[in-house]
């Protein structure tokens, strides 16, 4: 399609997130989550490292990640700072909707500033008044003289007000059923976003997901058809490998302050003497280490499901959707096992913020799991599933 603008490698684009994308994000997690502002520092990093632009496929000049790879980065960077792995996780979402979905014309427009660290991609499927249903929209294009006309008001737009663009679903017209969707690419500068509200948030307060009052101007190539469609053949496992990956990332820092401590423990019984049988502790560890194994374990089977699965009809059946959102739940609810198996091998060190074992911030951010989207409204679409299938 003549958009390459240049060729990033794949092992350029992981070194970049690793090295200084993480380090600032560690650095200003403490800040982030105190002053509930956006991770600026670390996506300054990410954005000059290329992390925007690792989905898109070598063929268009990108590193050609794969969502597993993806997974990964966002692994690494979510045990620095769990506000700034669920950005990046919900960025790449967006960007494998459009990688996949989009026309060419489209992608020519995208794909050099995604390339050049100039797009960052927010969400807005929520909407005020649908209660966390994606499934449905209030909001509908309007038709205009050059394209479209969308104002959505979104109950929680991630980190909108920083992004430089939000897909967000809306009815096809004014006289389609709620459930008729489209997704509509907003871009700036024909995009404003007027907050409503403010973002005061138990954990993942660098996220910056308050509600607003989204308006754009569109032009055909940036409303993509059938949104049902690109749920299920991509937003569906993206957002469940993504967002696991994020709740893992979460509990291997927890597991990393939690053995940090145990070691500071056996340091000091070392010096008394010889060890004859490990403390209390070190067996809380042993044990939270079973469960840890079980979360990478769930994250890594989902993500392989996923490559197995990402371009077949088998996205079509129950047994699919009803796997991914297994995924969700059990690495959701795993995550909340570690964070409380780590809490009680750190004691009141781990209850205490500003400590070396504090889990304050990780803690708070790990109860965000269980809520995007709710584990509840997740097994409750399972269970309507299987009134009718034959098997688990």
């Amino acid at each position: 399609m003549g958009i390459c603008l240049f060729t990033m490698t794949l092992e350029a684009a992981a070194e970049g997130i690793r090295g200084f994308g993480a380090e600032a994000a560690a650095e200003f997690a403490d800040a982030v989550d105190r002053e509930a502002r956006f991770p600026i520092e670390a996506f300054s990093e990410l954005r000059r490292a290329g992390a925007l632009g690792m989905l898109v496929p070598t063929e268009l000049g990108g590193p050609g990640f794969t969502i597993t790879e993806v997974a990964r980065e966002v692994t690494e960077l979510a045990q620095s700072c769990g506000s700034s792995g669920l950005i990046l996780a919900m960025h790449s979402i967006q960007v494998a909707i459009l990688v996949r979905h989009a026309p060419s014309e489209t992608l020519e427009r995208v794909v050099p500033q995604l390339l050049r660290g100039e797009l960052l991609l927010a969400n807005a499927n929520s909407e005020i008044g649908l209660y966390g249903d994606r499934r449905n929209s209030i909001c509908a294009l309007e038709p205009t003289d050059t394209g479209f006309r969308l104002e959505k008001r979104g109950s929680t737009i991630s980190y909108g007000e920083y992004a430089d663009g939000v897909l967000a679903t809306a009815r096809r017209s004014a006289e389609s059923p709620a459930h008729e969707q489209v997704f509509a690419i907003c871009l700036r500068p024909d995009m404003t976003l007027e907050p409503l509200g403010e973002w005061d948030t138990l954990g993942m307060r660098g996220t910056c997901s308050r509600a607003g009052l989204l308006t754009a101007e569109l032009s055909p190539e940036l409303v993509l058809d059938n949104y049902a469609d690109i749920f299920v053949r991509t937003s569906l496992s993206a957002s469940a490998v993504l967002l696991g990956s994020v709740w893992l990332g979460l509990a291997e820092a927890a597991a990393r302050k939690a053995h940090e401590t145990v070691r500071r423990t056996g340091r000091k019984l070392a010096a008394a003497g010889p060890i004859t049988q490990p403390p209390l502790a070190a067996v809380r560890l042993a044990e939270l280490g079973v469960v840890l194994h079980q979360l990478r374990e769930v994250v890594s089977a989902g993500a392989a499901y996923n490559e197995q699965t990402w371009d077949s009809e088998a996205v079509n059946e129950w047994r699919f959707s009803s796997r991914m959102d297994n995924f969700k739940v059990a690495s959701s609810t795993l995550l909340q096992e570690v964070v409380h198996r780590a809490s009680q091998i750190c004691g009141m060190a781990g209850f205490q913020n500003g400590t070396p074992s504090s889990l304050g911030r990780i803690a708070r951010d790990a109860a965000a799991a269980p809520l995007m989207v709710s584990n509840d409204r997740t097994l409750e679409a399972v269970a309507r599933t299987l009134l009718v299938r034959k098997e688990l």
